[in-house]
């Protein structure tokens, strides 16, 4: 077998080989600039988002007097007032626990049982709650609501239900209230890490 032979004309040869160096010049160049485009276009999104960065930072330093005016303002508040004083679990718990029973107790209802839940970590405080179970009538019920919502330490009803006693048809006589049955879980928080 015989080796196949191109014979192409001279001038032929010369645009082919031509051809040929500009595709090669071509495919390095690409691969000389591509990676250098790259690497720029990396750099100036890093730049941008540096810039970016850089300006907020200095719009947050030029905010830094008048946010540090209004921490003062919160602090002369005395806002420590609405947390509980105890910081221990176990107290920070019977803390809540007694100030609940009261309420209760003080608003002419019945408690059946106040039970401790878990505390839980809450963005830097810690959360204390407890389950109360009592019967009321609406009145006591009311009361026991707005003493809760009012109450220092800062006191928030988590779950509410309330079951009626009586059945469907009943006809109350004027003047009766007839007693509900009602869980309440309410929740309080401290400051972790600090002592009153």
């Amino acid at each position: 077998m015989s080796a196949l032979s191109l014979t192409l004309p001279g001038e032929r040869r010369r645009a082919v080989a031509l051809g040929l160096l500009g595709v090669v010049a071509i495919a390095l160049s690409v691969a000389l600039v591509a990676p250098l485009w790259m690497a720029h276009r990396h750099y100036d999104t890093a730049l941008d988002d540096l810039i970016q960065r850089l300006e907020r930072y200095e719009r947050l330093g030029e905010a830094r007097p008048e946010l540090e005016k209004k921490l003062e303002g919160v602090k002369a508040l005395g806002s420590r007032k609405f947390f509980l004083k105890a910081t221990a679990a176990s107290l920070a718990a019977a803390e809540v626990q007694e100030q609940v029973r009261r309420i209760i107790e003080s608003s002419g209802a019945r408690v059946t049982s106040v039970q401790v839940a878990q505390p839980k970590e809450d963005a830097g405080f810690r959360q204390f709650g407890v389950s109360a179970q009592f019967s009321a009538n609406v009145g006591a019920l009311r009361r026991v609501l707005l003493a809760v919502d009012s109450a220092e330490p800062y006191l928030l009803v988590d779950t509410l239900s309330i079951r009626s006693q009586v059945p469907p048809n009943f006809k109350a006589p004027p003047g009766f209230e007839p007693e509900m049955y009602v869980q309440l879980d309410v929740v309080g928080y401290a400051m972790k890490g600090t002592t009153p």
